[in-house]
C-alpha cells in the first residue's frame, strides 16, 4: 500500500510542471511537519522546533508565491515579524516553565 502511494506521488510530481511539484513536495512538507506536532505533543521544546520548521516552510511558499506574482513584498515582513514575535514568546514560555517544572515535559494529556 504504501509503496503504490509512493508510486502515485511520485508520478504525480514527475507529470507536473516545476512550480506545480514544488508546491506539492511544500505541501507534503506541511503535512508531516503537521503530524509531527500532533504525535510529539508531550515535550515543549520539540514543540518549538517543529513550530519553526513549520514557520519556514510557510515563509519559503509565500516567498515564492510572490517572487512569482508581481505583488507587494511588505505581507513577508509582516510575516517575519510575527514568526519572530512568536519564537520569542515560545521561549520565554519554555524558560518559565522549566523555572517551576525542572523539565520541559507536559504531563497533561491533550488527546
Amino acid at each position: 500500500m504504501i509503496f503504490w502511494s509512493f508510486l502515485l506521488f511520485m508520478y504525480m510530481c514527475f507529470s507536473l510542471d516545476g512550480t506545480s511539484t514544488l508546491y506539492m513536495f511544500i505541501l507534503a512538507g506541511l503535512m508531516l511537519m503537521s503530524f509531527m506536532l500532533a504525535s510529539r505533543w508531550y515535550h515543549v521544546m520539540i514543540l518549538l522546533m517543529i513550530l519553526e520548521m513549520l514557520m519556514l516552510t510557510v515563509f519559503v511558499s509565500l516567498n515564492l508565491s510572490l517572487s512569482l506574482t508581481s505583488l507587494s513584498g511588505a505581507c513577508i515582513f509582516i510575516f517575519i515579524t510575527l514568526s519572530v514575535a512568536e519564537a520569542s514568546v515560545g521561549m520565554s514560555l519554555l524558560t518559565m516553565m522549566i523555572r517551576s517544572n525542572g523539565n520541559d515535559f507536559m504531563g497533561t494529556s491533550i488527546f
